[in-house]
């Protein structure tokens, strides 16, 4: 092997290695489990199966169906990023979207894609407050006539 060759050889596993250890001065990022809304007390990963939505008889009856989890922020932590995991149970196309929720009404929506999952292979999302503000919930929204009756576990963690 020729020098210029060598030093071109032992660049490209220097950048690999250097991509795959962290370097010393980087911090560990502390990640918090959030605790699903109207959930078990203390539950932080909630189990689904994708409802049909039910038909409403009359003007009473609103459209109901299980396509919404959410999940409580503290408001006292200043967290960079949310980081949700969904680990299918069942093989198909899901239609999956995050949401960062505002108590001024509004929300972010950080992911919106109907990706074909594999049964007990995670699909990790995230997403980053606004600048100014924290959202006081993550809302995971799993739903339409491809994903009925698809199964899956989804919880979700705050990063400082």
């Amino acid at each position: 092997m020729n020098k210029s060759r060598f030093v071109a050889t032992t660049l490209l596993i220097s950048a690999a290695i250097s991509s795959i250890i962290p370097h010393p001065s980087f911090s560990a990022q502390s990640c918090t489990p959030l605790l699903a809304v109207g959930g078990e007390p203390g539950q932080t990963v909630v189990q689904k199966t994708v409802s049909a939505p039910k038909i409403p008889i009359g003007l009473a009856n609103l459209k109901r169906d299980n396509w919404n989890t959410d999940f409580a922020v503290r408001s006292n932590v200043k967290y960079r990023r949310f980081v949700a995991t969904l680990i299918p149970q069942t093989d198909g196309t899901y239609s999956i979207r995050m949401y960062l929720k505002y108590s001024d009404g509004t929300a972010d929506q950080v992911y919106n894609q109907k990706p074909n999952l594999v049964s007990g292979k995670p699909l990790v999302m995230s997403g980053k407050p606004r600048t100014n503000q924290q959202p006081y919930q993550v809302n995971i929204f799993v739903g339409d006539a491809e994903s009925i009756a698809k199964s899956y576990k989804i919880s979700v963690k705050a990063c400082l």
